[in-house]
């Protein structure tokens, strides 16, 4: 019984993590997840959104592999999920 509760837990994060991409709006996410774009007027070349957003992810899976107290998974979701939604366009 507990592990099937389990598996579908772990089912149901999967779906709403993979769901991200598709809900990744750049105006409203964006500025909230990398803020020195939220005060540019144009819109930044893509190269630069993709290149910021890499840095970003990969600072904040070194504080999640080190235990750092301010790692934030949700943070390091939302920021997949934008690099993914990013990418696809």
């Amino acid at each position: 019984m507990r592990v099937d509760m389990r598996a579908k837990a772990e089912a149901s994060v999967r779906a709403c993590v993979r769901a991200g991409p598709k809900t990744y709006e750049r105006h409203r996410d964006l500025p909230r997840l990398v803020p020195a774009f939220a005060f540019q007027a144009d819109a930044p070349p893509r190269s630069a959104i993709v290149s910021q957003l890499t840095r970003k992810l990969r600072a904040e899976r070194r504080r999640g592999r080190a235990g750092h107290w301010s790692y934030d998974l949700n943070r390091h979701i939302a920021l997949w999920q934008a690099l993914l939604a990013e990418r696809r366009r």
